[in-house]
């Protein structure tokens, strides 16, 4: 003799309410200028100019332009990041008794 299972769901469960999900606000995306602002603030271009001892090339460039897209730095001005990378390494150099080439 075998015990059958119900299969019916008890009624306090079949009753429960389903949430309704609230939408998710999204900040509008960030200017051109906004994001120079947030990576001259971020520790990124200190990083890449420690990590290449003050000195890169072309390549390393475009790959630090990807980089920063990548993490959502877009749009970016490439020649205000220039500008930001410049004054990183004259201050790395600066500080490691070097001088800018």
């Amino acid at each position: 003799m075998s015990v059958k299972k119900s299969s019916t769901v008890p009624a306090a469960r079949a009753k429960k309410r389903r949430r309704t999900l609230k939408p998710v606000k999204q900040s509008p995306p960030l200017t051109a200028e906004q994001n120079i602002k947030k990576l001259a603030k971020s520790t990124i271009p200190a990083t890449f100019v420690k990590k290449h001892d003050g000195h890169w090339n072309h390549q390393d460039w475009l790959d630090f332009l990807n980089y920063i897209h990548a993490k959502g730095y877009t749009p970016i001005c490439d020649d205000q990041v220039g500008l930001i990378l410049e004054a990183c390494k004259t201050k790395y150099l600066a500080d490691h008794g070097q001088q800018p080439s």
